[in-house]
């Protein structure tokens, strides 16, 4: 392997990332050597951002049942060893951009992501090619009807793709109920049906 690999999902309070904060960051490190560790964070957005958030995204995310960064506290690390660790801003920014740092994006339509991500660290250390894992399933069987005596039949769902219908294709099942919609949740389907596209290979 080349180039490190980050298998990245958010939860934000809106589509629009002019407008909308993140608030909860994944990140799954996948190392040159394999080595591979699982990131997990939380920024409390202030009342302003929250005055401006879509009522319908705080419900699709659960924002009101999970945000757990203490309130005192701008931000934590999801996953430290003692539970929720707070962090400031300055310092949620530097872990954040240090975990991307030349890695290729890799996510369920991770433009939407690096857009947020890049409105929320000011950078963008990541590889400037992210990967799409519908896109890449979608290529993956059109390949795959190709090579079979029946060419004609669409193996692909129309456009646009859905990700859901896509990874079931390949085998993987996308995830359920109190696991979609979460970062960490996403960030591990995004990682499976790369591997399943790939075989591992990378």
């Amino acid at each position: 392997m080349s180039a490190a690999l980050a298998f990245v999902d958010t939860e934000t309070l809106g589509l629009d990332a002019d407008k909308h904060a993140v608030w909860e960051i994944a990140v799954i490190r996948r190392d040159t050597d394999g080595a591979e560790t699982e990131h997990l964070w939380q920024i409390r957005p202030t009342q302003w951002e929250l005055e401006q958030a879509e009522p319908k995204a705080l419900e699709i995310n659960r924002y009101h049942e999970r945000m757990t960064v203490p309130d005192f506290a701008m931000g934590a690390d999801m996953l430290a060893d003692r539970g929720p660790e707070p962090l400031r801003l300055r310092d949620l920014y530097k872990v954040i951009t240090a975990t991307l740092d030349g890695a290729v994006m890799v996510g369920s339509n991770p433009a939407f992501d690096a857009e947020f991500l890049r409105a929320f660290l000011g950078v963008k250390p990541w590889h400037y090619r992210t990967i799409d894992v519908a896109t890449l399933a979608a290529g993956y069987l059109y390949g795959q009807a190709d090579a079979t005596q029946y060419p004609d039949t669409d193996p692909v769902a129309p456009l646009p793709y859905s990700s859901r219908t896509l990874s079931r294709q390949m085998g993987v099942e996308p995830p359920g109920d109190g696991v979609a919609h979460t970062a960490l949740g996403d960030a591990r389907w995004a990682r499976d049906v790369y591997a399943a596209v790939t075989g591992g290979f990378r």
